[in-house]
């Protein structure tokens, strides 16, 4: 009797992790299969600290990441993931143009330098920012 009661209460109240949003299950099964890293996190945009030119001018580059909110799969150490939104993949699956403050879920593939990187409090750095093929999915979470 009491073994019938503890397999109910496990199957009402699973203790996986959190529940993914309806978002994920759009992303095809291969390119979910690949990723490490799944996050719901905000997008934001700011600037790098100043940096000088050999002729003495002064710039600052577009520094841009996503303040993590829930962690789905790996290990964050770090609030912020930093991505080169210059230099997102051309994929259906990727948003065209990501809005300040807006929730996306972000499907990674980062290589072992740069997951070592994330797992740490600092994160992964302006230079090494996440690019190209270490993005799999960023896609808008519909509440």
């Amino acid at each position: 009797m009491y073994q019938f009661l503890w397999m109910a209460l496990i199957l009402v109240f699973p203790t996986d992790d959190p529940k993914l949003p309806g978002t994920f299950y759009r992303i095809p099964e291969q390119i979910r299969e690949k990723a490490t890293v799944v996050v719901a996190a905000t997008f934001a945009k700011g600037r790098t600290p100043c940096m000088w030119r050999p002729d003495g001018t002064r710039v600052w580059a577009v520094d841009s990441s996503f303040e993590i909110k829930t962690v789905y799969r790996g290990t964050i150490g770090s609030r912020f993931i930093r991505v080169n939104a210059a230099m997102l993949p051309k994929s259906e699956y990727v948003a065209k143009r990501l809005e300040v403050k807006r929730e996306y879920l972000v499907l990674l593939q980062p290589g072992a330098d740069k997951l070592k990187a994330i797992n740490t409090k600092e994160g992964i750095s302006f230079w090494d920012s996440l690019r190209n093929e270490e993005i799999l999915a960023i896609i808008e979470i519909e509440r």
